[in-house]
């Protein structure tokens, strides 16, 4: 709305949340992930890229870590990685590589890795209300 002096301000809505937010613990203490599901068909052609995340998706996934920053440094989490997920049709889950912006990358956040993941067994572990096994990623 309007303010006492003439100005218009609107608070923007609270977009800051990934879809999976897991604390792992691993040997050398808890890891902080954050997943963010997108549903695009990545394809590779003879050196193009297609179908992949825009620079939206990218900048709201570096800005994940920053809106957790707090609560990650005052807590014993040693490591914190980053993860676009996104569906294929094949029957394995294919690390596919990760998505990187220098300037982020330069101030400490963590680059985004891209996996894969085969939609049926998605599926048949949602229906069945059992837990994917984040190792299976190999993040």
């Amino acid at each position: 709305g309007i303010d006492d002096e003439g100005k218009f301000e609107k608070l923007a809505k609270d977009t800051l949340i990934p879809d999976i937010i897991s604390v792992v613990k691993e040997n050398n203490g808890y890891t902080f992930i954050i997943f963010d599901a997108k549903y695009y068909n990545i394809k590779i052609d003879r050196n193009e890229l297609s179908g992949y995340p825009g620079i939206t998706d990218v900048t709201k996934q570096y800005l994940y870590q920053l809106a957790y920053k707090d609560l990650i440094d005052d807590s014993s989490i040693k490591s914190i990685k980053n993860c676009f997920l996104m569906p294929t049709e094949n029957s394995d889950i294919i690390k596919l590589g990760q998505v990187r912006m220098e300037m982020l990358e330069n101030i400490g956040l963590k680059n985004i890795q891209i996996r894969l993941l085969p939609a049926n067994d998605v599926y048949e572990y949602y229906l069945n209300d059992k837990k994917y096994d984040i190792s299976r990623l190999e993040l």
